[in-house]
């Protein structure tokens, strides 16, 4: 027997008896009570069953006042062994069931029907290293459950938390477009690292599955049916356990477990119709592409050579070529996933069996991306106190690139020329002067595609996950959990020798043709150990002290190797075999291998269920860092307090107001191995006679340092009108130091620097999220919900190798980042502006001392616009009737700034030989008086790239994501025909836009929008 200790918190309680009674809970859980009787002993037993009429296993029956119970076996049945006494009163209890308590009177086998509580599920954070009570919780959290994420889009996971979660963005690729080969970039709360050349992905946060981290291309890739639900920790409070990985936030995402004792069968079948969006582009037709040649001054020529080309092009025109070259590497395409699921209990065990098959297709001709998985899931009690959960994960994704190449290639194909020769057969260039084929050619990518030429990838993983549950008592549990994830992928690219490309410069035939072959293998494992101890400090069970103390350790490794031939001698010769030789000297590769590890405690103290601390500390260990500083401590704190429950708050409009504040650090080792290590290469051109030389290639630094985050964060959490209207709000301040960097080393060192912890950088910002049910009548439910965020940068202390390297050459049409101390990562650089001068048709510039001038200077660049919109954020409506959800989701952003790429690249800065947009022809300046925006034809300017704050755009956004129409068959006519459930839906994405930036969408890779449908039986 165990002595249930209960005190009476009030302020006669003296604290030092209570410290000892602590002490003795903790030290001795089982200690015999004076004078009790084992002698008279009476038995109970029964069954457990759910609302739907299925056994329940692992209910805990315990007998009201006592720590005496058991545990439900998996027939759901039980046997109870109680001392007997007047009134006997059992209490069940089951994780997501409505606690029961059941008198027992004459008959001594009682039968129990448990009924599901999802408040009780929302009510508990589960951050996988402990359990919190919500309204006890200092931390920064968005709990999201799967069947919301399906609400927002069943087909695109990311872009539905994006949706769901304030402060969570997906970097805007305006060059990828919608290929579904691209994986997106997606920020918590702005970055919290220096985003420097090699350093890529160190903003990216960590993302756990089941307890196994995975990379964002695996959660890009998951099978969004199989969410239970995603949780995203934020600030340190919530995050800081996982320690050298939580500076830029954490993402846990848990699948559905088995929750049937008789086998079910659920299948998901999604086809998709996706078609090019391509109301961006406003290129030139063939008739207004030659005048403007004309006026750019193309054909001047004092001997008239080349009158010719001029006329052989109007011909064509007045023959009726226009060719719309956009169109023509595009396609409708049609897109299919399917999942299946078992699950069932049989011989004492708990089984899930999930199956998946995406076949993906692009809107550009030829690319797909088809993703295989398998998971399986066995969960064990072996006793009344230990459960045993196995997961086993395999999945393989494999991906081609469109043959057709980049859809840039196109848009700047001149409409005069037409697709085919007199032949019937794809043209293989095009030339500026087509009668006597000399000066600027252009590649007809059209005839490229129907070459062998390819560039496909696959990648493969296989998980095992093993964790233990042992519930000691009703006061302490410890989990332990070991992970092996093993993944290999690989990288293929062959172009042809027979690609028009080779034609444009003289090149033997021993270059022509080239394969590059790129492969990796990479094996994590991890383990962790928690102990997790809970004691009520009253009888009214509103104050809680919970105690959590544990360790994890985790290694990577990983290898690759990289080769390029060249040299094939026909186009059909795919394989390497056939290269005459290597495109470099040799094959390159390498290995990287880095381990972590941790200790750890938490405690969280809840007071009459008004006042709350949360604490956290854990001495966080990697080999990533210098040998003087391999270990770092993490740490947070936080205090909160439930205003709804003081008295002098008690109103009937409010339910819940909360307020809550949190302080720690948190570390990031995100960055890649041997940072810290001097590493040399060894040469095989150094070889003399005492053996092959070594030249360093990356200088070490014993001295190197965690970069850390200090996080601040405030939050309020508010109910009114019986829970109609739901209130989410912070506001946080990041501040980082000891940022790497590179230092600018002398070159007698024989490397041009070395990282040094010398950064520092601060982001701040504010979120909120706010939902109401408008509509809540009989079978009539109508909810909306808005949300929105602020994110504000700025770098306090940089290098001067980091200054320097804003200074070098930068090529391409958009600016580059630049590092300036009290500016932001984020921030667009370029030369003020006071517009084109009437009279001369040239630029007036605006130096930094304020004077103007004509002449281009770009160490005159000043920050003038910063692409961190004001706000950004969602809105979500949900109808529901009869059966029948409609669900309508947007998303908004305004206040921030983009450079318009679109305006310096093809409308001012053209290339004439190639086609514009249609605003070059029209919108610039051609006679002294024009007040226009863009600069003559042709342009007065000099070859060096040019950033005006002309091109900078006020970047206001609001774009419908998705509608979708749902409705749930009623069960009682499906049951006659052996179904369950059954839920169709239709939908429709990225159905309209509205921007103040006039700019080409998918500059690479086209946008596009599409149609889905959804048939989800359960059988």
């Amino acid at each position: 027997m165990r002595v249930d200790l209960v005190l009476k918190f009030d302020s006669n309680l003296c604290g030092v008896v209570k410290w000892i009674l602590l002490f003795c809970c903790v030290c001795f859980p089982e200690i015999p009570v004076a004078g009790e009787s084992r002698s008279s002993l009476i038995v109970i037993t029964g069954e457990v069953k759910d609302a739907d009429g299925e056994p329940l296993p692992g209910v805990t029956v315990v007998l009201k006042g006592t720590s005496l119970g058991c545990v439900t076996g998996t027939d759901g049945k039980f046997r109870l062994e109680i001392p007997e006494q007047k009134e006997i009163v059992l209490l069940f209890r089951f994780v997501g069931m409505k606690n029961q308590e059941v008198t027992v009177t004459g008959a001594r086998h009682i039968r129990v029907t448990m009924v599901k509580d999802m408040k009780e599920l929302d009510d508990v954070i589960v951050t996988g290293y402990y359990t919190q009570a919500k309204n006890a919780f200092t931390g920064e959290i968005t709990r999201i459950k799967g069947e919301d994420l399906l609400r927002v889009s069943p087909t695109n996971l990311l872009q539905a938390l994006a949706i769901l979660t304030p402060g969570l963005r997906i970097v805007e690729n305006n060059e990828a477009g919608s290929d579904p080969n691209v994986v997106p970039e997606i920020l918590i709360r702005g970055a919290s690292s220096i985003m420097t050349k090699g350093q890529e992905g160190v903003n990216a946060p960590l993302i756990m599955l089941d307890g196994v981290e995975i990379s964002v291309e695996d959660l890009y890739d998951l099978d969004i049916y199989d969410i239970e639900q995603v949780l995203v920790l934020k600030d340190a409070s919530a995050a800081v356990l996982y320690g050298e990985k939580a500076a830029n936030g954490v993402i846990l995402v848990e699948r559905v477990r088995g929750k049937s004792n008789k086998p079910r069968f659920s299948y998901n079948f999604t086809p998709m119709f996706s078609f090019p969006d391509l109301t961006s582009l406003r290129l030139c037709n063939a008739e207004e592409k030659l005048e403007l040649e004309r006026l750019a001054g193309l054909y001047d020529r004092v001997d008239g050579s080349l009158d010719p080309a001029y006329d052989y092009k109007l011909e064509n025109i007045r023959r009726g070529v226009n060719t719309d070259w956009a169109t023509k590497p595009l396609r409708n395409a049609f897109t299919h996933s399917h999942s299946a699921t078992m699950t069932g209990r049989g011989g004492g065990i708990e089984y899930k069996v999930t199956g998946r098959l995406s076949d993906t297709y692009g809107v550009m001709k030829g690319d797909y991306r088809r993703n295989y998985g398998v998971n399986v899931s066995l969960s064990y009690r072996f006793a009344r106190d230990v459960v045993a959960t196995y997961q086993l994960a395999y999945t393989m994704t494999e991906g081609k690139n469109s043959p057709y190449g980049s859809f840039a290639q196109y848009t700047r194909l001149n409409p005069y020329n037409p697709v085919y020769d007199e032949d019937g057969k794809y043209i293989r260039n095009y030339y500026f002067d087509p009668v006597n084929q000399t000066m600027e050619r252009q590649v007809n990518p059209l005839y490229n595609a129907t070459l062998a030429s390819f560039s496909k990838s696959q990648n493969k993983a296989v998980t095992n996950s093993l964790s233990l549950r042992w519930d000691v008592n009703e006061a302490l549990f410890i989990t332990g959990n070991v992970s092996v994830r093993q993944g290999d992928a690989w990288n293929k690219v062959y172009v042809s020798p027979e690609d028009a490309s080779f034609t444009l410069q003289e090149i033997p035939q021993n270059k022509k043709g080239t394969y590059m072959a790129l492969s990796t293998e990479k094996t994590d494992w991890a383990g962790k150990l928690v102990l997790n101890y809970r004691l009520p400090l009253n009888e009214e069970g509103n104050s809680i002290l919970s105690l959590s103390a544990g360790t994890d350790i985790g290694k990577d490794k990983s290898s690759s190797m990289q080769v390029k031939a060249e040299g094939f001698m026909k186009d059909k010769m795919t394989d390497i075999k056939f290269a005459s030789q290597y495109a470099t000297t040799r094959p390159v590769g390498g290995e990287k291998e880095s381990a972590e590890v941790g200790f750890f405690v938490n405690g969280s103290l809840d007071l009459l269920g008004r006042y709350f601390i949360n604490a956290s500390y854990k001495t966080a260990g990697s080999s990533k860092f210098g040998s003087k500083h391999r270990f770092a401590p993490v740490w947070s704190a936080g205090i909160g307090w439930n205003l709804h429950e003081e008295r002098f708050m008690n109103f009937d409009w409010l339910n819940v107001l909360r307020l809550r504040f949190s302080v720690g650090s948190t570390a990031n080792v995100t960055f890649t191995p041997y940072q810290a290590l001097t590493t040399y290469l060894y040469d095989p051109d150094l070889i003399h006679y005492g053996g092959m030389g070594a030249v360093p290639i990356t200088m070490g630094n014993p001295d190197m340092k965690w970069q850390v985050t200090r996080k601040y964060n405030w939050g309020l959490t508010a109910t009114f009108w019986k829970e109609r209207v739901n209130v989410e709000a912070s506001y946080y301040v990041n501040k980082t130091k000891d940022a790497l960097m590179p230092l600018t080393l002398p070159s007698s060192v024989g490397v041009s620097s070395v990282l040094v912890n010398m950064g520092k950088l601060q982001n701040s910002g504010y979120e909120f999220s706010i939902s109401a049910q408008l509509v809540k009548r009989n079978n009539l439910l109508g909810m909306v919900m808005v949300n929105g965020s602020h994110v504000f940068d700025k770098l306090t202390s940089i290098s001067d190798a980091l200054k320097a390297e804003n200074m070098a050459a930068y090529y391409g049409v958009k600016p580059q980042p630049m590092f300036v101390e009290g500016g932001s990562q984020f921030g667009i650089y370029a030369m003020r502006s006071a517009g084109i001068d009437p009279a001369s048709g040239q630029e007036v510039y605006i130096k930094k001392n304020g004077n103007y001038t004509f002449t281009y200077d770009k160490n005159e660049r000043v920050e003038v616009g910063n692409t961190n919109p004001m706000l950004e954020g969602s809105l979500f409506t949900s109808l529901s009737y009869g059966g029948f959800t409609l669900n309508v989701t947007a998303a908004y952003k305004f206040g921030g700034d983009i450079y318009n790429t679109t305006l310096a690249n093809k409308v001012e800065y053209i290339d004439p030989y190639g086609n514009v947009d249609r605003r070059a022809f029209t919108e610039r300046w051609k006679k002294p008086g024009d007040l226009v925006r863009f600069l003559g034809i042709p342009e007065n300017v000099s070859d060096e790239n040019r950033y005006s704050e002309r091109f900078v755009e006020r970047d206001n956004t609001f774009a419908i994501t998705s509608i979708m129409l749902n409705y749930e068959f009623k069960p009682g006519y499906l049951r006659k025909i052996g179904i369950k459930r059954l839920n169709l839906g239709i939908g429709v994405a990225d159905i309209a836009r509205f921007s103040s930036v006039k700019q080409e969408r998918g500059t690479e890779y086209p946008f596009q929008r599409s149609f889905h449908i959804t048939f989800r039986p359960t059988f």
